[in-house]
């Protein structure tokens, strides 16, 4: 009998035991030393927009960005980087440098879905995808 007890409550604690740590955020990415970001933006405007997503059925924050890339006018559309516990900063309009991390489509003239990493003055990496072009 009191092997039988101790064996279910071993069982009843092994998943606490084997359960990952709760994280309720991450702070975002910092620059690496040593990786350049040679692109230049001025980011003219930011809004931000909430978005509903079907499959988690949440809303989250989204963050559009009006940029000058290569002296075209984009939207820049990312993740919303302001989180008072973490990062109390969000690309504010001014000049920043970036680089590009993926073309989406190899010698086309619209740019739509490539991605750039932002660097923000305090190192943090705001990821931007173009999804709108302006005249």
């Amino acid at each position: 009998m009191k092997k039988s007890l101790v064996a279910l409550l071993l069982l009843a604690c092994f998943p606490l035991v084997n359960a990952q740590k709760l994280r309720y955020g991450q702070e975002p990415p910092k620059a690496k030393p040593g990786i350049d970001y040679p692109v230049k933006v001025h980011i003219s405007g930011i809004r931000i927009r909430r978005y509903y997503d079907y499959y988690t059925r949440t809303y989250d924050k989204v963050l559009h960005a009006d940029a000058v890339i290569d002296q075209k006018k984009l939207e820049l559309t990312g993740d919303n980087l302001y989180d008072p516990k973490y990062v109390k900063f969000i690309p504010v309009p001014g000049d920043y440098t970036a680089r590009l991390l993926k073309t989406a489509h190899k010698g086309a003239a619209v740019p739509l879905d490539d991605e750039y990493e932002i660097l923000l003055p305090d190192r943090t990496i705001w990821r931007g995808t173009i999804t709108g072009i302006f005249e």
